[in-house]
């Protein structure tokens, strides 16, 4: 395991013995889990980041886009289900790979 010294301010030192202590950690053990925590969220947001832009570019490079209320409705289907093990459709994208195609507008003449 490596060691690194870490400077905190006496307040914020006196903080973490308080609540360590009140939960029954080492200040060490304290200050480890507040660290793993945080590495974890960051790598967590990171993550979510970089798998909206690869959406993001899905979608502008053809990838399916769904109106909202479908996706709602299908969610909302899928919770119902979850107990019964029913099978729930995808929503049919409104634009992009597996859309229907427009219908065609009938003009006068």
């Amino acid at each position: 395991m490596a060691t690194t010294s870490l400077k905190l301010p006496e307040e914020l030192k006196t903080r973490i013995q308080s609540l360590a202590s009140h939960h029954g950690f080492s200040s060490h053990a304290f200050m480890v889990s507040a660290l793993e925590r945080a590495v974890e969220q960051a790598e967590a947001r990171r993550s979510f980041i970089e798998a909206a832009g690869a959406s993001l570019e899905d979608v502008r490079n053809g990838g399916p886009v769904y109106a909202a209320e479908d996706v709602h409705q299908w969610v909302k289907a899928r919770v119902a289900a979850h107990t019964t093990g029913e099978k729930v459709p995808e929503p049919t994208p409104i634009r992009g790979r597996g859309s229907k195609p427009a219908a065609k507008k009938v003009g006068r003449g």
